[in-house]
């Protein structure tokens, strides 16, 4: 579980300080799929920022499992990153690509070799093991950094508009992929992104964030029919 309490975070400017996150109450539940929704500047970074505990200047509490984010090992297998950049090691083949974290866990190479073919079958892309990153799609790209994220078996994954670079076609498979990889490993998901179409397509719950607020929360459900955010109003013509 991760828990955002009375939470807010600032940046360092010239003339002081900038506030990022403003005071934010929110729980995230284990084996929950929550997307953080809102328009660009608006903080949805900045929070996957500070779970990671790349935040200096922050009041509050931000509690993991119950112990504060100060706390936390980031070299243990708890949390993955998935961006919208592209980063996977150009000179390394695909299967290399996958196997990174493993290898720096020392694990052996028999395991190494079942989790990474595994991981490719239910991804799709056992196929391209052998190639080189350069002859990839935008879209292979994507699943195989999803592939090197989930090769550590993360109670935590987070997303930061990993499909945004994506044609719609693509999108929407990769939004299929992402739910049947929630079911399958029942990890915490937080998604962010500033396509709403997104958020109702995938979330358990969506949480709306303006001005580094947090202005709602609900269902998609509920909130198709009771959103009180402008934004979602907007979206849903209410």
């Amino acid at each position: 579980m991760i828990e955002f309490r009375d939470f807010s975070c600032y940046y360092k400017v010239k003339k002081g300080f900038l506030v990022a996150l403003d005071g934010i109450d929110l729980t995230v539940g284990d084996g929950e799929l929550l997307v953080v929704a809102g328009e660009s500047g608006s903080g949805k970074s900045t929070l996957l920022k500070a779970v990671l505990n790349m935040i200096d200047n922050t009041t509050g509490e931000l509690l993991i499992d119950g112990t504060p984010v100060s706390g936390i090992d980031y070299k243990d297998n708890l949390f993955a990153y998935v961006s919208q950049q592209y980063v996977l090691y150009p000179r390394m083949i695909i299967y290399e690509n996958i196997a990174f974290p493993l290898r720096n866990m020392n694990t052996r190479q028999e395991e190494v070799d079942l989790r990474v073919r595994e991981i490719a079958k239910e991804l799709g892309i056992y196929h391209l093991l052998t190639r080189k990153p350069s002859q990839l799609s935008g879209g292979q790209h994507q699943k195989v950094a999803i592939a090197r994220a989930l090769i550590k078996h993360p109670k935590y994954i987070l997303m930061d508009e990993p499909f945004s670079n994506l044609d719609p076609e693509m999108r929407a498979e990769m939004r299929q992929m992402l739910r049947d990889i929630h079911k399958t490993y029942d990890a915490t998901v937080i998604f962010v992104t500033h396509d709403l179409g997104e958020a109702f397509a995938l979330a358990d719950r969506i949480a709306v964030i303006t001005d580094g607020k947090i202005e709602e929360t609900g269902t998609p459900r509920e909130l198709r029919t009771g959103a009180k955010s402008e934004l979602l109003r907007g979206y849903l013509g209410l």
